[in-house]
């Protein structure tokens, strides 16, 4: 029964009219684009931005280094935040002066965040730019650029869904409003010779 409900838009008879043809068109080719299409685009999404990410990773990784160096002061703990994209806690950290031994032999200082559990005398890795002369934040985690890529790939893809059933909710919104005018015309037309001899009324 179903299917002979779904299908009488495709088969000749006398009530199917223009529009339901068309409308019936239309729900196919939203379903292919869905089906199809949005898989695609997030493909695509997702693949772009992972080997942009990648790139990013790459080129962090040689423009920084990591390099052994030694707490010389460490300030109070501070309270742990949480991180904006995970919302987990981060760790807590404290503020230290640390030294460090750049390419070219000479002794480095500076202010950087440390772990809370690390204090006076103790040994960290410190990021550093590739010669060693100042202290550089973390490059990009391959980890972390591969979660981003597979994000924007569901959100693409996500997005594509959407769009796909807002048109075809338009056309069909369209849709409807030509085949009232088309009622409206036609039960005009049969109004007039309504009950009128030989008119089949």
């Amino acid at each position: 029964m179903a299917r002979s409900v779904l299908a009488w838009r495709w088969r000749r008879n006398p009530l199917r009219r223009r529009s339901d043809v068309f409308e019936a068109w239309a729900g196919l080719t939203t379903a292919c684009v869905i089906a199809l299409g949005a898989p695609a685009a997030g493909w695509a999404a997702g693949a772009t931005v992972g080997s942009t990410l990648r790139e990013t990773v790459r080129a962090e990784h040689a423009q920084r280094t990591q390099r052994p160096a030694v707490v010389l002061r460490a300030g109070p703990r501070e309270v742990s935040d949480s991180d904006p994209e995970t919302g987990q806690v981060r760790e807590e950290r404290r503020l230290a002066v640390v030294r460090w031994t750049a390419d070219d032999g000479r002794s480095h200082t500076a202010n950087v965040l440390i772990s809370a559990d690390r204090g006076k005398g103790d040994r960290i890795s410190l990021w550093t730019d590739r010669a060693g002369r100042a202290p550089a934040p973390a490059p990009l985690d391959p980890g972390t650029a591969d979660t981003h890529a597979t994000l924007a790939g569901i959100g693409t893809f996500l997005a594509a869904c959407v769009l796909g059933l807002m048109a075809r909710q338009s056309l069909m919104w369209h849709l409807m409003r030509r085949r009232l005018a088309e009622w409206e015309r036609e039960w005009a037309a049969a109004g007039q010779s309504w009950g009128r001899a030989g008119a089949g009324g």
